[in-house]
């Protein structure tokens, strides 16, 4: 999840020690991004089991898992800031192309070896062979979060002609277009949704080749959005907008995403018209809002320090919580939400030292 390091430009502020451009509104977008996702796994243990539903757990939780749906699709817009800016795409597509490769497929590798031997080790009953490490590969099962890899790797091979095409047009152009990508996608799964409610069996096929393919107005969204000039009160209307779609979500999602009209037409998912919404509202508003804002040396310090660890956190969370959920804290049934926090807590503080010590280490750097 960790974007190149591109910065859009901003006015140059406070000490020499802060990088010139810097925007740190996508450090703190990334850090705060970063830690739902983690929340989104932990608590999804309780609000993603019909079983647990009327305990007395369960609705805090749910409202912790969904109150955080946007934090993916901000993560694909952060990227998309940076990867489709002039200063990502100037060397041109060959020298694209190859830091990008460097910096995402060893850890590609890497991470799907490690939880294809961890899983089936902590997990009992989950022995595979090879026609089923296949399957789980392609179709993107061998770990919650790890199809994000083949997303962003998408994006990045698709990039070079996405910015071609925005930074030689104008940017009414640019928004226009990016609106009719992301009413398309909208669409299509407003279709699944219907399809799902009168018993059709259509689904979009999700694999390692389309992952990537619904998200793509997301990514040029995370471009176009930064390029608008906005007052600040303008992008304190779109946070609050941002808090009413947010709330609206989990309404709708407790409600088990009825009436059937709103169903269909923003299914709680990342690619929702209400989860849309929220997500571009929120991405707008804090980029806009903090736009130009430079801290202190030292918190500028550990921003930078605690964003830059963001990629390995995501790629080691999960692993943190495996081990919490079935060597250290092994318990039958659904975990109390007291667990479940505790663990969000240990996952999140550990999975950072892992990720801020792995980047000191030259051989861990490369897959963190």
């Amino acid at each position: 999840m960790k974007a190149p390091a591109a910065r859009p430009p901003g006015p140059a502020a406070g000490a020499s020690a802060v990088p010139a451009g810097r925007n740190y509104a996508l450090d703190l977008l990334r850090i705060v991004s970063i830690t739902g996702v983690i929340a989104i796994h932990a608590f999804g243990q309780i609000a993603g089991d019909d079983a647990a539903r009327g305990t007395a757990g369960w609705l805090p939780a749910a409202v912790i898992d969904i109150g955080f749906i946007w934090v993916v699709p901000v993560f694909v817009m952060i990227s998309g800031t940076l990867t489709l800016s002039l200063k990502a795409q100037l060397p041109g597509p060959r020298v694209f192309y190859r830091r990008r490769a460097v910096r995402l497929l060893p850890a590609l590798v890497f991470w799907h070896l490690v939880y294809l031997l961890a899983v089936p080790a902590l997990v009992s009953g989950r022995p595979l062979d090879a026609g089923q490490v296949a399957a789980e590969v392609f179709f993107n099962r061998v770990a919650p979060h790890l199809y994000f890899l083949w997303l962003i790797l998408g994006l990045y091979l698709a990039a070079p002609p996405l910015a071609r095409f925005l930074h030689r047009g104008s940017l009414r152009r640019a928004v226009l277009a990016t609106a009719a990508v992301q009413l398309l996608f909208l669409a299509v799964f407003a279709v699944q949704a219907w399809n799902i409610e009168t018993g059709g069996n259509w689904r979009f096929p999700w694999n390692i080749l389309t992952q990537w393919i619904p998200y793509v107005g997301y990514f040029m969204a995370g471009w176009v959005l930064t390029q608008l000039l906005v007052s600040r009160n303008a992008a304190a209307a779109a946070g609050a907008a941002g808090a009413v779609l947010s709330i609206f979500n989990i309404w709708h999602w407790i409600s088990r995403d009825k009436p059937l009209l709103l169903d269909v037409l923003a299914p709680t998912n990342y690619l929702g018209l209400g989860v849309t919404a929220a997500s571009m509202c929120i991405f707008f508003s804090v980029f806009h809002l903090l736009r130009g804002w430079r801290p202190g040396d030292r918190t500028g310090r550990i921003l930078r320090a605690l964003s830059n660890a963001s990629f390995g956190v995501f790629l080691c969370h999960y692993l943190v919580l495996l081990w919490l959920t079935f060597v250290v804290f092994p318990t039958p049934g659904v975990p109390t939400f007291a667990l479940a926090a505790l663990k969000f807590a240990i996952a999140t503080v550990a999975s950072f030292a892992i990720s801020l010590a792995a980047a000191r280490i030259p051989v861990l750097r490369a897959v963190f």
